[in-house]
């Protein structure tokens, strides 16, 4: 009797499980499936908004116009390597071989990363030298599925979750034969991929412009006039002033490879009339530019901005081997008299000075104006440590027995902007005050 009156409860209380287990899991089976249909038709939308608004491939601070996308096929493909992470590193130059694919895989590790790394899908090597870009980066949305084993649910029941993935393409292999010649480039694309996956992720999805961002209030982005739409490659002339461009630019200076800190050597106009040769040509390294936009304060120097960089990762940031400290600038005008043959003549040069408070620092200095700075922006001379730290602009002259040589770089006109850069061992980037000079006025 006892065991017969156990038994009737227990056979009723596992009939009501199994029927609420059965409604349970039909219910969940509609919501999931009502959940899913909305999810899908959100993807649809968001990816919609996003291809309006943002053009692909997003091209770096160099970029003239939109960059030539090739056509080749990942069957066109001469080496490949696979990353840990499981990304692919593809390239279609001879000279990106697996054992390039390779270093170019621990070259872009050397970039502070965290997760983000796993959404990366691939990099590719094209041979052929883009006519408009170093390097470009493509975003993109992908579903990750989750599949569950539940007995009310169908078989191989899945739900879809949107996953933030990207692809950087590296153009000009033929030429840019060292991890050297494309780690800066690197770097800012990987930039892209970092600053989309943590900072600019929902608007991405839902096409809206930056200016909400926690991102855009560091950086102030209303009060120097920043563009917080999503698209860059359109608008070349404001390059420099998109926000995704600054963002990318921000994390080379805070969190890049050591492999950007390479020095370029800028020769004034006065070692270039002596006979002192080098390679570079009005171009914009960062030892003379941090950043591609220098009317902008430095990383470092925008409060709070470091940390939130870091705050996504675990990481912190390093501390560098020497504190800030003021430097400033000082310009002194000279002036040359001669007896030409063709009557008397009056050269004009100025020389910049400043203080070296950094030891074993190499200083560089350089200028912009700011109504047309794509156009004028460029280094001027690279001083290295225990050499004097002061360089001349405008038109020098060097006299001889029988005949006088001068030289113009073209600088000594209108108004400017100079700045110092000095470049710390440990690659920590410090910026002098702002010199501001009006030529015209002084002449």
């Amino acid at each position: 009797m006892h065991r017969e009156k156990t038994r009737k409860p227990l056979i009723v209380f596992l009939i009501i499980v199994s029927i609420a287990t059965f409604c349970g899991g039909f219910l969940a089976y509609n919501y999931y499936t009502s959940e899913i249909e909305l999810y899908q038709n959100s993807l649809y939308d968001a990816d919609v908004a996003f291809l309006e608004y943002t053009p692909n491939p997003f091209i770096n601070s160099a970029v003239k116009i939109d960059p030539y996308i090739p056509s080749f096929s990942r069957d066109d493909a001469l080496y490949y390597f696979k990353a840990p992470e499981g990304f692919d590193i593809i390239s279609h130059s001879e000279a990106w071989d697996e054992e390039m694919l390779e270093l170019l895989y621990h070259e872009l590790k050397l970039n502070t990363h965290g997760d983000e790394i796993f959404a990366l899908t691939e990099i590719v090597v094209y041979a052929h030298e883009d006519d408009f870009a170093a390097a470009t980066y493509s975003p993109s949305l992908m579903g990750a599925e989750i599949f569950f084993l539940f007995p009310a649910f169908p078989e191989s029941f899945t739900i879809q979750f949107p996953r933030d993935t990207g692809s950087i393409q590296v153009y000009n292999g033929d030429n840019n034969t060292t991890i050297e010649s494309i780690a800066s480039s690197l770097s800012h694309e990987y930039g892209h991929h970092y600053t989309y996956y943590y900072m600019f992720n929902v608007e991405v999805r839902e096409g809206r412009t930056l200016e909400d961002t926690a991102y855009a209030r560091l950086r102030r982005a209303s009060y120097f006039d920043l563009i917080t739409l999503l698209a860059s490659g359109n608008d070349l002339s404001n390059h420099h002033r998109y926000l995704v461009e600054v963002a990318a630019e921000d994390y080379v200076q805070l969190m890049g490879s050591p492999t950007t800190r390479i020095v370029e050597i800028y020769l004034d106009v006065r070692q270039r009339l002596n006979g002192v040769e080098s390679d570079v040509v009005n171009s914009r390294e960062r030892n003379a530019f941090p950043q591609a936009n220098m009317m902008l304060p430095l990383a470092i120097d925008v409060p709070g901005l470091e940390a939130y960089f870091y705050s996504f990762i675990n990481a912190i940031p390093r501390i560098p081997v020497q504190p800030q400290q003021e430097m400033t600038l000082q310009i002194k005008r000279n002036e040359v008299n001669h007896n030409l043959t063709t009557g008397h003549r009056t050269f004009v040069h100025y020389e910049i000075t400043w203080n070296t408070p950094y030891r074993d620092t190499i200083y560089t200095l350089a200028f912009y104006d700011p109504q047309n700075y794509l156009e004028t922006a460029r280094g001027i001379k690279t001083v290295l440590p225990g050499q004097a730290a002061s360089a001349i602009i405008g038109e020098y002259v060097i006299s001889g027995l029988e005949s006088v040589t001068w030289l113009n770089d073209e600088i000594a006109h209108g108004f400017k902007v100079f700045f110092v850069v000095a470049q710390l061992p440990d690659g920590t980037y410090y910026i002098s005050d702002k010199f501001e000079f009006d030529f015209d006025f002084w002449e």
